[in-house]
């Protein structure tokens, strides 16, 4: 990983921008944003963000390297963590790890979540095992569909407070 240091924000108009300088493929924006229609827009990130909780983006020298959120806040016990993404050029560096640690932290610490929650299409088997690795359990299952109407399991995993 770059020793060069992160730094976190609340994500604005002009992050999104920046977002969509990512470059995804189709399958990445369904993992990232499943409900959106390829190719991503401004306009469906717009949307998404007024729809979040907590939209963060995480810069490395100034340049975007990642973004996630909170969805489904209920009551202040759980939370999702959702539309996790790395710039493709960045990623097997160790940001997705350190995104995921703030995200996590924030809900925990700032939000005094008992439970972070996510979900994770069975298909993306580096996320599904980069969370299994971050103590993230499934607890359940959801059949739902691909880009390309095919069957795909969204598995749903959660993460304890240790506190």
């Amino acid at each position: 990983m770059n020793n060069h240091p992160v730094s976190f924000h609340h994500a604005g108009s002009e992050d999104l921008q920046d977002l969509l300088n990512f470059h995804l493929t189709q399958q990445e924006v369904f993992y990232f944003f499943p409900s959106a229609n390829y190719p991503l827009t401004l306009i469906q990130l717009q949307k998404q963000l007024s729809e979040r909780h907590r939209s963060t983006v995480m810069r490395l020298d100034g340049q975007l390297i990642g973004f996630a959120n909170f969805y489904n806040v209920e009551n202040r016990n759980i939370a999702f963590i959702g539309n996790v993404v790395i710039n493709p050029q960045q990623r097997r560096k160790g940001y997705g790890g350190l995104l995921l640690e703030y995200m996590i932290k924030l809900g925990f610490d700032e939000l005094k979540l008992k439970e972070v929650h996510l979900s994770c299409y069975n298909q993306n088997t580096q996320a599904l095992l980069f969370y299994q690795q971050r103590g993230f359990k499934p607890y359940a299952l959801e059949k739902r569909q691909d880009f390309n109407n095919r069957p795909v399991i969204m598995l749903h995993l959660k993460l304890k407070n240790p506190r």
